[in-house]
């Protein structure tokens, strides 16, 4: 019988992480200490979900993790096993190259930047650790259901990531009439999908605390893309921490952009024509933050963070090299995408998986683009990061 643990994982309001996450780390834990040594099975599924008094979805979702850190790997009706780390273990039984389509909107010019870069960086290098290939479908201006689904069939895939909004009428059909799915970046999917997605709401609360606890009272909030769900997210969530800390709506000016570094710039040149400035600006991606540092800098009225504080969300590759370097709410965008390929795999070995949703969690970073606020009041010690 599988020994209990349940104890030792936090619950309910206790809990400082998400059961897989904790799950995760203990078996992580176990495999530094030699507790499983390389090569040597790990207790099936259904063994650690009674080990820590668990679904297997939760299982599962902790084993994806390892996977796409390359802790361990799976074999198909063997088991799931720790690496070696002077070995390479094989994904498939198959001589054949598996091929992973990857299809969303955000994949055309006017969609892509550094943010889908790293995602994509995180699925190719997963891809290739498994020996599969990555076939890039970009949606464009597709919009009907028959010509998704013919997009998808024609390329003759093993299995599809589906990468950002699409509408999910259409994303339920696919799933249904199509391989083997996954959905990523979507923090609202259709029902049954196998989905991953960042915690947009408890990074943008992390993001307003910051700014609420230096003390900054008179606030602007730069927006993305009215149509997509995590600026719609991050908006509210910011809105609702400062309104719990007192701060009127009056004081919150709202700024509209498009997650683009142009209209980052744009809003912060119709800030200056206004001549009523901020103390602080929370802008919902690290684009339209380094847009609005760089008219700042430029302009040299408001330094950053002396005048004016910026913070934004995403922590792109930019954000710890531009001047000064962008405090942020990191997102791991590769983790996302190695995880995405990790749960495609499963799926593909086993098709009768049930589907489950994983939440990856944000961290707040602080870096040099964040001060005091003119109120004075003192918040927590600002440990800087790089």
């Amino acid at each position: 019988m599988a020994e209990r643990v349940s104890k030792s994982l936090q619950r309910g309001k206790a809990r400082s992480q998400y059961l897989y996450r904790q799950i995760s780390e203990q078996l992580r834990q176990d495999i530094r200490d030699q507790k499983y040594a390389p090569l040597s099975r790990l207790p099936s599924m259904d063994d650690l979900a009674i080990r820590y008094e668990v679904n297997k979805i939760t299982v599962r979702k902790a084993l994806s993790e390892l996977r796409a850190e390359g802790l361990v790997y799976s074999v198909p009706a063997q088991g799931t096993f720790v690496s070696d780390p002077n070995a390479i273990q094989p994904r498939r039984t198959k001589t054949q190259l598996l091929s992973v389509g990857l299809l969303g909107h955000v994949l055309v010019k006017s969609g892509f930047g550094p943010y889908h870069l790293e995602i994509i960086s995180g699925i190719q290098a997963e891809l290739s650790r498994n020996n599969a290939a990555l076939v890039i479908l970009p949606a464009g201006d597709i919009n009907r259901e028959e010509d998704y689904l013919a997009l998808v069939r024609q390329a003759h895939l093993d299995a599809v990531i589906y990468l950002g909004p699409i509408p999910k009428p259409i994303l339920q059909h696919l799933i249904r009439q199509g391989p083997p799915a996954v959905v990523a970046d979507l923090p609202t999917p259709p029902a049954n999908a196998d989905v991953l997605y960042f915690d947009n709401r408890a990074g943008a609360a992390a993001a307003a605390t910051h700014l609420a606890e230096l003390g900054h009272r008179h606030v602007a909030i730069l927006t993305g893309p009215s149509d997509q769900v995590a600026s719609l997210e991050r908006e509210e969530a910011a809105l609702a921490v400062w309104a719990a800390r007192g701060i009127p709506s009056a004081a919150i000016r709202k700024l509209h952009g498009d997650f683009t570094r142009d209209s980052g710039r744009k809003a912060a040149e119709q800030l200056l024509k206004s001549g009523a400035m901020p103390s602080a600006i929370f802008a919902l991606n690290d684009e339209m933050a380094i847009g609005l540092m760089e008219v700042f800098r430029a302009d040299a009225r408001y330094r950053v963070p002396q005048d004016i504080s910026i913070i934004g969300f995403d922590d792109i590759f930019w954000a710890a090299s531009c001047v000064p370097a962008l405090t942020t709410v990191r997102v791991d965008k590769g983790l996302l995408g190695r995880m995405a390929v990790q749960r495609i795999l499963d799926r593909i070995q086993e098709p009768s998986l049930a589907a489950s949703s994983t939440q990856v969690e944000p961290q707040l970073v602080l870096r040099n683009s964040t001060a005091q606020g003119p109120a004075g009041s003192t918040g927590p010690d600002i440990v800087h990061s790089a």
